[in-house]
């Protein structure tokens, strides 16, 4: 058997993927968002978190979150509404979305016997 045809269907083909942002607030608490990418993900964020702030809680740095986000300048309205509030954004632009299709006994065999903790020699 040639080692291509011992690969699972679908084997090689791109894979789906999702952006991933997540708020870490100042009382430990996190929001996860997601969305197709990092381009839309920055935006989600403003709009969803940074817009959705109360002024008061920003303070001075109202006036310059305002600016950025009206400007479009999204990830410095991030960047501006962190330094105000003490919360931080983590994120990730391109994390694996697995499929059962992809997982099934014969492929997580495959990929068990490819990973790390298997490799004998370190």
């Amino acid at each position: 058997m040639v080692a291509h045809e011992m690969l699972p269907a679908g084997w090689g083909r791109r894979r789906s993927a999702v952006a991933v942002a997540l708020v870490h607030w100042p009382d430990g608490e996190v929001d996860v968002h997601l969305a197709d990418d990092d381009r839309v993900l920055t935006r989600v964020v403003a709009l969803e978190v940074v817009a959705a702030t109360s002024p008061s809680r920003l303070g001075t740095a109202a006036d310059g979150v305002r600016a950025a986000l009206r400007q479009g300048e999204y990830a410095e309205a991030i960047v501006r509404w962190m330094e105000a509030t003490g919360a931080r954004v983590d994120g990730f632009p391109d994390e694996r979305i697995w499929r059962e299709s992809e997982l099934d006994d014969d492929s997580i065999q495959l990929e068990l016997g490819l990973a790390r903790l298997f490799d004998d020699g370190g």
